[in-house]
């Protein structure tokens, strides 16, 4: 177990998981748990694989995954099991101690005020502490972060803080990056820094996730029906037509925001940040989509890939609700060259924020680049609507 300490105090968290695999809830699941009880008692993520945590600790982890997207209780159970192994006594060299592995100092911070000893305490912290640093790394893409402070063998390094546009790599990975090297390092290198441990870390935590994920379903409904998934997010966005601008960094899961950049001062969406409107509120709040194009084609089932737009015969293992995502050439999917994001709705059309001076609108396949590679995925979860 891998532990450091800032000059501040604050606990670098080890491991947690990344890319956040959010999985969609398999058959079987949604058969055998009725999904207004879920709701009702406020489990938003239902697609976690539950039986894969300890019996003792499964309701505490499925309390969490509701203060910010980037939490959900499989990305909590991966990085207990790489923190104690959920060994609730588990200890380190550096004082750390718990199941979630804090040391005195942070604890005091983040602790609530409960015993060290208290496993659920340790998870509720765990998440808070986790969505905190989620904050610090989107303050440092946004250029608002300040002073960047890093420790190193024994030295303190300092840089002015990141410019928007500065920093290089996805929330998630940059979250990991500063559970393992502090905010302050990744911040100093303007991503993940260029060291052995953090930079095998990083993927290492992503795979831990699989354990806890439950598998995907193969069959998603999308019939424009209002009581699919699929169908409720085209109707919502039918509706949102004409209605709001677009907006760099704009939108939350339950509306319209002002943006940043060249999205300050307007209030609407940015692409990736309408797909997540849509899909929360068509979910009614159970589905939790990440923030950016990179981060959402990470997720779900994936239906096809092509270098273009897909040809008629792909277009036909396409649904009504599906989503397509658009690399530049010569990226690589999932990374910030994965650029725009656009609701797919059939017959060659979508729906989607496309850019700066434009609002929500419906456009034809025709309008995207033929250079890009277009990768489609499709999202699934269990609500409370009956198909």
């Amino acid at each position: 177990m891998r532990k450091k300490k800032s000059r501040l105090g604050l606990l670098l968290l080890v491991p947690f998981g990344g890319s956040l695999i959010f999985v969609v809830a398999m058959t079987a699941l949604i058969a055998a748990t009725n999904p207004l009880n879920l709701l009702k008692n406020g489990l938003t993520n239902v697609a976690f694989n539950v039986n894969a945590v300890p019996a003792q600790y499964r309701s505490f982890v499925a309390e969490t995954g509701k203060l910010c997207p980037e939490v959900t209780p499989t990305v909590v159970a991966a990085q207990i099991h790489q923190e104690s192994g959920w060994r609730p006594d588990a200890g380190s060299p550096k004082g750390a101690y718990g199941l979630s592995q804090f040391i005195p100092g942070t604890w005091k911070t983040w602790g609530g005020g409960a015993p060290q000893s208290d496993p659920r305490a340790n998870i509720l912290a765990q998440e808070r502490y986790d969505c905190h640093l989620a904050g610090e790394v989107r303050k440092m893409q946004a250029g608002k972060y300040g002073m960047c402070v890093m420790e190193m063998h024994g030295k303190i390094y300092t840089k002015p803080g990141p410019k928007a546009g500065e920093m290089r790599g996805e929330v998630f990975d940059l979250m990991l990056a500063s559970y393992n090297a502090g905010p302050g390092a990744v911040c100093y290198y303007r991503g993940i820094p260029p060291w052995e441990e953090t930079q095998g870390y990083v993927p290492g935590i992503k795979n831990l996730m699989s354990t806890y994920s439950a598998p995907q379903a193969v069959s998603a409904v999308y019939t424009g029906n209002d009581k699919t998934l699929g169908g409720r997010a085209i109707n919502l966005a039918r509706g949102s037509i004409g209605k709001y601008p677009y907006s760099w960094g704009g939108g939350t899961f339950t509306g319209p925001s002002e943006g940043f950049a060249q999205g300050a001062g307007i209030v609407g969406f940015d692409c990736s940040g309408f797909v997540r409107y849509l899909f929360h509120q068509a979910s009614g709040g159970a589905l939790k989509l990440p923030r950016t194009a990179g981060e959402q084609v990470r997720v779900g089932q994936r239906i096809l890939s092509s270098a273009g737009p897909p040809s008629k015969a792909e277009e036909a293992r396409m649904q009504p609700g599906d989503v397509i995502f658009f690399t530049s050439p010569g990226g690589t999917i999932g990374t910030g060259a994965t650029h725009h994001t656009a609701l797919y709705v059939g017959n060659g059309m979508t729906i989607n924020a496309l850019k700066t001076g434009t609002v929500i609108r419906e456009d034809p396949f025709s309008q995207f680049s033929r250079r890009d590679v277009w990768t489609v995925q499709r999202y699934a979860v269990a609500t409370t609507a009956q198909a």
